[in-house]
C-alpha cells in the first residue's frame, strides 16, 4: 500500500511539474508578437503580383513593355492597377517612348490605359513631357490629358493646359494657355 501511495504522489508531482512547464510556455508564447503570415487581399482583387514585367506584342503598330513595383488584377472590372509604373512603348516606325508615373491602370478588354502622379514621358530623341495625369485610348491610338503639361527638349520649352497626341499620324495638339520659350 505504501508503494502505491508513493507512485501516486510521484505521478502527481510529475503531472504538476509538466503543467507548470506548459503554463510557463503558454504565457511566454502569448508575449511574442504575432505577425500574420498571409495577407488577405480585398474581395475585388483576384491577384496581386510584385516586381511586374509584362510585354505585350501582337499589335502591328505598337509594342508595350510594362514594369511596376506591384500590380493588382480586378477581375470583375477587367482592370489591372499598377504602383510605380514604367511603360516602354515602341511604335511601328521604331520610335520609343518611356512613360513613368506613381500609379497606372490598364483595362484588359479595351487596352485603354491611364497613368497618374508625377507622369513623365521621355522620347528616344530626348523630348520630355511632364504632367500629373495621362490617358491612352487604344481605339484612337491617342494620348490625352486635360491637366497642365510641360514639354522640353534642348532647343525649347513649351507649357500649356491639355494635350492630345496621336500615334497614328504623329500629330500633337495643345488645348489652351500655350506658351513657348527657346533656350
Amino acid at each position: 500500500m505504501k508503494l502505491k501511495k508513493k507512485r501516486i504522489i510521484i505521478a502527481g508531482a510529475v503531472i504538476g511539474v509538466v503543467l507548470l512547464v506548459v503554463a510557463g510556455m503558454v504565457s511566454q508564447w502569448r508575449k511574442i508578437p504575432h505577425t500574420p503570415s498571409l495577407k488577405i487581399l480585398p474581395d475585388n482583387v483576384a491577384l496581386q503580383v510584385k516586381n511586374v514585367h509584362y510585354t505585350q506584342v501582337g499589335d502591328a503598330d505598337t509594342k508595350w513593355e510594362i514594369k511596376a513595383d506591384t500590380a493588382r488584377y480586378l477581375k470583375k472590372e477587367n482592370l489591372v492597377l499598377f504602383d510605380k509604373v514604367e511603360v516602354t512603348l515602341e511604335t511601328r516606325n521604331g520610335k520609343t517612348f518611356v512613360l513613368t508615373g506613381d500609379r497606372g491602370q490598364l483595362n484588359t478588354n479595351t487596352r485603354d490605359a491611364g497613368i497618374t502622379g508625377n507622369v513623365e514621358i521621355i522620347s528616344d530623341n530626348g523630348d520630355r513631357l511632364t504632367t500629373d495625369r495621362l490617358t491612352y485610348s487604344q481605339g484612337d491610338k491617342r494620348f490625352h490629358t486635360n491637366s497642365p503639361i510641360v514639354m522640353e527638349n534642348p532647343r525649347m520649352r513649351v507649357e500649356g493646359v491639355g494635350m492630345s497626341l496621336s500615334l497614328k499620324n504623329e500629330e500633337l495638339t495643345l488645348f489652351s494657355r500655350v506658351s513657348a520659350q527657346t533656350k
